[in-house]
């Protein structure tokens, strides 16, 4: 296709500027990266599949970058492998990171949607006004049937729903946390409830980490980022190819 053959000759321009470069240490790639990028450990600048190209893990937002050895050249977008013609896979490192993120919300900070017959637990970061999300939280009792645990998250988007967080906010207060996102999810009916001491703030500043900039963000248990809606049984299809389990 046309944005195939545009893709590559993106790459092969990026990798010929890179051909000439030198050979640099890895305190020369920290020092130019860390303007643009915060704080860079050697630990995590490793060798990536391209000769003179290193893989570089950066944490805010949480990032796997390309970068020439001489810390010169950043590859940006899209890079294929020309034998399978598919994209370069996401570090696991990167989904790693991320995993481990996520894990360190206590879930009794979540709103959780148990399976009883649980096969797969995902977390989502959710916008109580965002249309997807609603459609999303409307098929809990097929992605319950399935096996799939739903463990939400907030992420309410302030640029096109100003309400939302405090909205998510009470919801995230109320003595059933449950019930209470259901029936707004039915009627926009909001709780009257007192403020708490919530985790709202906390999980929309961990969904900003994460590179989450739309609802809902789906991460699977080894890292994996799925942005955007699924059907119940596409989800549950996508999840299991994923994980190979």
């Amino acid at each position: 296709s046309h944005n195939f053959i545009m893709m590559i000759k993106r790459l092969f321009i990026t990798l010929i500027l890179l051909s000439g470069t030198a050979i640099a240490d890895k305190d020369t790639v920290i020092n130019n990266l860390e303007r643009f990028f915060g704080t860079i450990e050697k630990e995590d600048i490793m060798d990536s599949p391209f000769n003179g190209v290193y893989e570089v893990i950066v944490y805010n937002p949480v990032d796997s970058l390309l970068v020439s050895k001489d810390g010169q050249y950043i590859i940006q977008g899209d890079v294929v492998d020309l034998t399978t013609r598919k994209l370069l896979p996401i570090s696991d490192k990167v989904k790693l990171i991320k995993a481990t993120l996520i894990n360190s919300i206590n879930d009794q900070d979540k709103i959780i949607y148990k399976a009883d017959n649980e096969k797969y637990s995902i977390n989502v970061f959710t916008d109580v006004d965002c249309p997807f999300c609603r459609k999303l939280h409307l098929g809990m009792d097929k992605m319950n049937e399935l096996g799939i645990t739903v463990k939400y998250l907030a992420a309410p988007l302030a640029s096109l729903h100003p309400t939302a967080q405090s909205k998510m906010q009470k919801i995230w207060c109320a003595d059933d946390r449950n019930l209470a996102l259901d029936n707004y999810n039915i009627d926009k009916e909001v709780p009257d409830v007192d403020s708490c001491n919530d985790p709202v703030a906390e999980q929309l500043s961990l969904s900003k980490q994460l590179s989450v900039t739309g609802t809902p963000a789906l991460f699977l248990s080894d890292g994996t980022h799925l942005p955007g809606y699924l059907r119940p049984d596409l989800l549950f299809k996508k999840i299991k190819q994923t994980l190979g389990q």
